[in-house]
């Protein structure tokens, strides 16, 4: 065998070991990941609203406006609270609404400072009763995502584990785990998982960071195999050179 012949067969050998290595690297790092399409943004919110239903007199701010604790946020004129004045009640304000019993109009007021994502109360419409206006706090978005997993990949799940959360814009920030909540239905793990993405809640509430926003996660499971270590090292080094 000549020395060319016998180059080209160790090069093939080792061409053969290198792609059988990264393949089986790949593949375990399939193993330890667990993906989910129904996932979205939270974050702390406070629903304006009261028993009392009416006619939007006054606005005072508009959908997407940034309020302060105690800000007004609209009044209106209510015919049930004129009815239970009339029938000898006495209602009373609370810190989330003041009531002008004498006008049979009720104020509302904002429960906590940050931007008001809904609002139902628009001047000169009727609101029923309930839900009437919804504030957002900045910067407390975090993520919640619904994944389907065995007994096995349940128990690789930890607190403080690591998520990728990409927005619909493909957008990707990191992510990790701080709260799991489990359902098991016929052999099948159904988590929720909450994620803190430190990331998300620096950027202001636009439409792809407010509550409700869709995004998805891919969930990095535990994994102490002997292959963790090297896959690690794999991954690491496709993230510096750009290929990940």
């Amino acid at each position: 065998m000549t020395w060319r012949n016998r180059f080209r067969l160790w090069f093939g050998l080792i061409l053969v070991v290198a792609v059988v290595a990264a393949l089986t690297l790949v593949v375990n790092q399939r193993s330890r990941q667990a993906f989910s399409d129904n996932a979205q943004v939270s974050a702390l919110q406070s629903v304006v609203g009261s028993e009392y239903g009416g006619v939007v007199v006054d606005q005072y701010v508009e959908q997407g406006d940034v309020v302060t604790k105690g800000e007004k946020l609209f009044t209106i004129s209510s015919l049930d609270l004129q009815r239970d004045v009339g029938n000898g009640l006495k209602p009373v304000s609370t810190t989330s609404y003041q009531i002008d019993a004498a006008h049979g109009q009720v104020t509302f007021v904002a429960q906590m400072a940050g931007t008001v994502t809904d609002l139902k109360a628009q001047q000169g419409t009727f609101v029923a009763a309930g839900d009437m206006a919804t504030i957002t706090a900045g910067g407390t978005q975090y993520v919640t995502a619904q994944f389907q997993l065995t007994p096995d990949q349940y128990g690789r799940v930890r607190i403080g584990g690591q998520a990728d959360v990409e927005l619909p814009n493909r957008t990707r920030m990191p992510g990790s785990v701080s709260d799991v909540s489990v359902e098991t239905s016929r052999g099948v793990a159904v988590t929720t998982v909450k994620l803190a993405v430190p990331r998300l809640r620096t950027t202001s509430l636009n439409s792809l960071s407010q509550p409700g926003s869709p995004v998805s996660v891919t969930l990095t499971l535990a994994d102490s195999g002997v292959l963790a270590g090297p896959t690690d090292q794999f991954l690491g080094f496709l993230h510096r050179v750009g290929l990940r």
